[in-house]
């Protein structure tokens, strides 16, 4: 499947196969430009800064075509231009148990997209930016914009539109998480509203709160009314309200992906990674030419922030193999790294469609598990995945960060990080009204029993005496009945898939435990390829 590029300059766009589309989404900018007085022309003080901008073509996941005029932010100068650039935005995990929960309870969930949302907040300073590209005849020379509004791609711009709609939640008696700022709860009315940028999504008990929200939105901000949501962030979202189903895939993106790395026709693979593959820090110049190994840099860097968006998605299934690759991205040995990072392209090629399906379930826990001295630095990989209503709505695989000198060490370690990311679900599912949840998610599953005994019995032990005291929170917090800790056997163990490769028939039991379904996509050549 080919993937149309999008164009990068107005030029380009009116003169594609797509122009007619181009024209009408740039034309639209503009007029919303001129409707909310965006700019004045004038001309500019001496020794001012001028700001460049240009127009950014995007085709949706929806198939709209969208033009935004963006400031070229990195032309701007700290102190003079901007101050403060931070804005929150909506976590992927946030989004999943939000996601869950309405599949539980049969909630309305739509969206909606704010138009020309950065032109909403206002401007502390001054900005000038040159003329934008299709109306140097309505400006003259020598004169520049002078910013009324904030535009996308100036830095404060994000940090402004955030206080902007921050200020009109509260104004309808909306509460802000204290766990993730983008998350608004109305109590009264039982809505949930997720906020990413100018992307809202709308959640609720009753049809009629829905268009509550929807109209009190529209009245204060220009908005497109997209309804039952289907795709958010480049994840697919699809229900069963009969059965109270809820799946979320990437199955556009990867393809996407694929393309653009010409995989989309490799063999495919069955594990992400050959379990005898051993990948070492190799910081040796593999070609003569300078140019030709920051190419292989570019090329490895660009392939392993693909599939880091996957993995933090919906792919927990790649989450230790694209951690593993992601370290070497500052000295990507040819012959080794890069026919890795091919091998979990080609891993996706075959399980394109793995879809995380949530549903009436009591399936929900914490599981956490590390591989004691996996690294070449001897340091351990630790690694937990929360289940919710059977699928999995985090997980994480990370290096710890000293090294363990017994295996006990290494599992209350992993204890430790994975109980820290309960504390946080505990009060989130305490604002979503998920008080149900709470036990369930607080009950911790480890494999080792003498790290369970450490975490459970406060005595002094001689053997453990090396260990920091910050890894103890994980005994203050089971002595104070905060989290519960329970046995799980090593084989059904599914953070196992987060702390090293495993052979396909431990990878597909725990892909499966973490509520991953879903056809495997058909592949190229013989049976015997199929397993390489």
């Amino acid at each position: 499947m080919a993937v149309a590029e999008e164009p990068v300059s107005l030029q380009e766009a009116l003169a594609g196969e797509n122009k007619r589309e181009w024209k009408a989404a740039w034309e639209s900018e503009v007029e919303s430009l001129q409707k909310n007085g965006t700019w004045v022309v004038e001309k500019p003080p001496l020794e001012r800064n001028i700001v460049g901008c240009r127009w950014l073509f995007m085709r949706k996941g929806d198939g709209r075509f969208k033009v935004r005029l963006v400031a070229k932010g990195f032309s701007q100068k700290p102190g003079i231009d901007f101050t403060e650039t931070f804005a929150p935005v909506a976590k992927f995990t946030t989004l999943r148990v939000l996601l869950a929960l309405v599949a539980e309870n049969d909630w309305e969930l739509h969206t909606m997209d704010v138009k020309t949302a950065f032109l909403n907040g206002v401007l502390e300073k001054e900005i000038y930016i040159e003329c934008p590209e299709g109306l140097e005849e309505k400006i003259p020379r020598a004169m520049v914009c002078r910013l009324v509004k904030a535009i996308y791609g100036r830095r404060q711009s994000p940090g402004t539109w955030y206080q902007k709609i921050h200020e009109f939640f509260l104004a309808h008696r909306f509460i802000r998480s204290t766990h993730d700022y983008s998350l608004y709860v109305h109590y009264e009315r039982r809505i949930l509203v997720l906020v990413y940028v100018d992307d809202l999504v709308l959640a609720a008990a009753e049809v009629e709160q829905i268009e509550w929200i929807k109209a009190v939105l529209t009245n204060t901000f220009e908005m497109s009314d997209l309804g039952e949501l289907t795709t958010y962030l480049g994840l697919d979202i699809s229900r069963n309200r009969s059965q109270r189903l809820l799946t979320l895939d990437q199955t556009k993106y990867i393809d996407k992906i694929l393309n653009g790395h010409g995989m989309q026709d490799a063999c495919p693979s069955l594990t992400p990674l050959d379990p005898n593959t051993s990948l070492v820090s190799n910081c040796k110049v593999t070609t003569a030419d300078p140019e030709s190994q920051l190419l292989d840099f570019e090329v490895y860097q660009s392939a392993v922030g693909s599939l880091m968006y996957a993995m933090l998605g919906t792919r927990p299934d790649i989450d230790y193999v694209v951690q593993l690759v992601r370290q070497f991205n500052d000295s990507p040995e040819h012959d080794e790294h890069w026919v890795a990072v091919k091998r979990i392209f080609r891993y996706l090629v075959g399980t394109r469609e793995l879809k995380i399906q949530y549903g009436l379930s009591n399936e929900s826990g914490t599981y956490s598990d590390p591989d004691w001295c996996s690294g070449q630095d001897q340091k351990s990989v630790g690694g937990f995945v929360f289940l919710l209503n059977r699928g999995a709505v985090s997980w994480a695989s990370k290096k710890q960060t000293s090294i363990a000198l017994l295996t006990t060490k290494a599992e209350y370690m992993a204890m430790t990080q994975a109980s820290k990311e309960i504390i946080w679900f505990q009060e989130l599912c305490q604002e979503l009204g998920a008080l149900a949840h709470i036990d369930q998610i607080s009950r911790l599953y480890g494999d080792n029993q003498g790290a369970l005994a450490l975490a459970r019995n406060p005595e002094y032990h001689a053997r453990t005496e090396h260990i920091d005291t910050q890894y103890h929170f994980v005994r203050e917090l089971v002595m104070g009945k905060k989290i519960y800790l329970e046995y799980c056997p090593t084989t059904d163990m599914i953070a196992d898939i987060m702390t090293k490769v495993l052979p396909r028939t431990t990878h597909e039991k725990h892909s499966t435990a973490m509520g991953m379904i879903g056809g495997v996509a058909k592949h190229h050549g013989t049976l015997r390829e199929w397993a390489c």
